[in-house]
Parts: C-alpha cells; sequence; structure tokens
C-alpha cells in the first residue's frame, strides 16, 4: 500500500487554495482602489429656491416679506422683522421681477414651510412644500450643486 496522494488529490489542495487566495486578493484590491483618492473638496457652492407669489393679486402686491422655515428654524427667525423689511437679507431676498430668491447652502433641505407677510407683519399665507432636489454638477460621492428648485406659493 502506497502512502503517496493521487495527483488529482495534489490539485485540490494546492491549487484550489491558491486560487482562492488570488481572488481575494483582486477583490480586496478592487475595493481599495475604488475608494476616493483623497477627501471631498470644500463645498464652495449654494443652492437655490425660486419663490414665486401667485394669487390674488391685490394680497400678492401686499407681500413684504417671508419666511423660510425647515424643522424649527427659521430665516429670519421671527416675523417680528416684517415691519422693518424692505428687500430680505443675504440668505432671501427679494428680486427685481418681485420674486423671491432663498439661498440654502450645500445641504438642500428636504422641505420647507413658506409664510408670507404684509408690511404690519400680518401673515398672509402659510405654505409646505417637499423638495425633490437634482445634481446638476460634482459627484455622487462628494456631492455638489443642485438645480434651481422653483417654487410657486399660493396667496389666498
Amino acid at each position: 500500500m502506497s502512502l503517496a496522494t493521487p495527483p488529482r488529490r495534489r490539485v485540490e489542495l494546492v491549487l484550489v487554495p491558491f486560487m482562492a487566495a488570488l481572488c481575494m486578493a483582486f477583490i480586496i484590491g478592487a475595493i481599495v482602489i475604488d475608494r476616493d483618492s483623497g477627501a471631498c473638496p470644500p463645498s464652495n457652492w449654494h443652492n437655490h429656491i425660486a419663490l414665486t407669489l401667485a394669487g390674488n393679486q391685490a394680497r400678492v402686491d401686499e407681500a413684504a416679506a417671508i419666511t423660510a422655515c425647515t424643522g424649527a428654524r427659521c430665516i429670519p427667525p421671527a416675523p417680528t422683522f416684517a415691519k422693518n423689511a424692505s428687500a430680505g437679507n443675504g440668505l432671501l431676498s427679494r428680486q427685481e421681477d418681485g420674486s423671491w430668491l432663498f439661498t440654502v447652502g450645500s445641504v438642500p433641505p428636504s422641505s420647507v414651510t413658506f409664510r408670507t407677510f404684509d408690511v404690519a407683519g400680518n401673515m398672509l399665507s402659510q405654505q409646505s412644500n417637499v423638495l425633490n432636489w437634482t445634481r446638476v454638477g460634482g459627484t455622487e460621492q462628494c456631492g455638489g450643486p443642485m438645480g434651481t428648485m422653483r417654487v410657486v406659493v399660493r396667496v389666498p
């Protein structure tokens, strides 16, 4: 009786583990190479919501200020600003054509509640919007600028 391993058995004991190790090395290498080659650059873009008022034209003309709220945070922070507001602030500003531009930064909100006020600070309307943003630049991994979201706020 011979104790020698048959040739087929040698292939199973040597070649199969070697091929498995080679495949694992290839998979791990692909995963490492697929990782980003460096950190994402700092965001240098701002996303915007273009806001238009529609509805009763007399009431639309009375609109002197708007607040935009995401969760509990509002810009501007309180409606008392409406008595003194003329063109808004840096984040929410009135445009020459009568529309409003809301700058939301590089991470846009998924929903916003808009409130319109007259010069006396009385609320004219309130409307919540769910926003579905579309990225128009950058990468999926590092993000990028979104297309300007257009919202129409109805004023009764």
